[in-house]
């Protein structure tokens, strides 16, 4: 699933069909020259309807990916009461960046120019950094989910059970150290592979090197395992039960009273998280199918619906900000006061921004 539909076909031609051994030499040399020229003219794609698409479609999440996180690490990092809470939401906050900043930015240019121009380092960096940082985000809603579950469900045992802000970094660590043992691998089979053609410089790619087709059909399935199923798993679970406590009774609107407030905050926030990990299984799913699918069965259709279900994927870096903006008037007040503060050259304190319950 490295190629996109051109270089899939060229690629199984170069490598099945000899070029000199079926011809007169003229004639073979011919052939070659012209099927070299349409092959480099398909690599730039800028002209065609699918690149524009993805470029148009690639070019707002860039920037709400990029705006928006930045803007929730800065909103979160000023709250003076660190709760345990705002550590996973900064840490799925900056996964998202890693994934803005990170893997759009080589996508966009492999739309545009079909051919790995980014050297060895970035061709394994790449693959290993977005895989890092999905499974971070999924990790730290885990967390969040089993965190929400505890503070609900056994209250007894918040105290010994719940995350305090030592505990919570300390979680922070494991998850970043986990998810890059689990893509670890990929630095090591991610590697450029060059295509040596007579006469023409050398073209590369950036493709997966596999001793055995088992291998990465064994791999993808535990990726799907254990950095999918089971956190969904674990954060349906846990939603389920703090749904039922939340959803169970309705409150009074006029009842005022500390515990009905505190109650009807976890609602409003459970909500939001559980819309949170929707989306991100909307987002990522089809991708980690489509790639499961894809190391059983290769094929030019299925290169070509890559780069639609990766953008899906990477879309997900820009939707926790817009949903943050949407379904939280205070974190829209910050951003304003930020703004605004910014636009009078005033610095910005802790005393003036409110941060929005998120949790």
């Amino acid at each position: 699933m490295d190629q996109l539909p051109e270089l899939y076909s060229y690629r199984v031609f170069f490598e099945n069909r000899n070029l000199t051994s079926q011809f007169k030499p003229t004639l073979n040399f011919s052939e070659a020259s012209e099927i070299l020229t349409e092959f480099t003219n398909s690599l730039f794609t800028l002209n065609t309807f699918t690149t524009v698409l993805l470029l148009t479609l690639y070019a707002p999440i860039f920037l709400l990916g990029l705006i928006g996180n930045i803007l929730i690490i800065a909103i979160l990092s000023a709250e003076k009461a660190k709760k345990p809470k705002l550590y996973f939401m900064i840490n799925l906050a900056l996964a998202d960046l890693a994934v803005t900043l990170l893997c759009i930015p080589p996508s966009v240019g492999t739309i545009v120019y079909g051919l790995w121009v980014y050297g060895r380092f970035l061709c394994k960096f790449i693959a290993f950094i977005q895989g890092v940082a999905v499974a971070v985000s999924i990790f730290s809603m885990m967390a969040m989910a089993i965190n929400l579950y505890i503070s609900l469900q056994h209250p007894a045992a918040k105290c010994r059970l719940s995350f305090t802000s030592a505990k919570s970094f300390a979680l922070i660590c494991i998850m970043w150290v986990v998810a890059g043992s689990f893509m670890g691998p990929l630095i090591y089979i991610r590697d450029i592979d060059t295509l040596d053609i007579p006469f023409s410089p050398d073209l590369t790619f950036c493709i997966e090197k596999w001793p055995q087709d088992r291998d990465r059909q064994a791999y993808g399935v535990f990726l799907l395992v254990a950095v999918f199923i089971i956190p969904a798993f674990t954060i349906g679970v846990c939603y389920g039960h703090v749904g039922e406590a939340l959803f169970k009774t309705d409150i009074p609107r006029a009842d005022s009273n500390y515990r009905t407030r505190r109650v009807v905050k976890r609602k409003l926030a459970a909500r939001m998280v559980i819309f949170l990990v929707v989306a991100f299984l909307v987002c990522w799913l089809p991708y980690n199918v489509l790639s499961a699918v894809a190391d059983l069965e290769s094929g030019p259709d299925l290169a070509r619906a890559l780069p639609f279900v990766l953008w899906l994927g990477h879309a997900q870096s820009a939707v926790n900000p817009a949903m943050y903006w949407l379904m939280n008037k205070r974190f829209r007040e910050s951003v304003c006061r930020m703004v605004k503060s910014i636009r009078t050259n005033h610095c910005i304190s802790t005393d003036t921004i409110s941060t929005a319950e998120f949790m």
